[in-house]
């Protein structure tokens, strides 16, 4: 009975506009930023990433990896100085967010 109620609920919106019907399979999912975030972290990250929020921690690891990348393909020596200096930088402020979450 709650079945056929709910159905026809949802019925309802899609008809008025108010949700959008499912559009199929969207591929395969990409996991690996779920299973670079701490496991602590995974569920609310998730959750906030869901609805439109980055926490700083998971752009901290983003950068962290396009400066790994940048400067394995770097050969200026100018440039891979500037690069390290930055991915250590990043790397320092990950840690101390980590640091200051698991005091909490």
């Amino acid at each position: 009975m709650f079945e056929k109620i709910a159905e026809a609920r949802i019925d309802e919106a899609i008809a008025s506009g108010e949700l959008k019907p499912p559009s199929g399979p969207a591929g395969p999912l990409d996991l690996d930023a779920y299973f670079a975030t701490p496991a602590e972290w995974r569920s609310t990250h998730a959750m906030l990433k869901g609805h439109g929020f980055v926490p700083p921690e998971v752009d901290l690891m983003k950068r962290v990896d396009e400066l790994k990348e940048a400067l394995e393909g770097e050969s200026d020596p100018r440039e891979r100085a500037r690069l390290s200096l930055e991915l250590q930088t990043c790397r320092t402020a990950f840690a101390m967010a980590m640091e200051r979450m698991r005091g909490k």
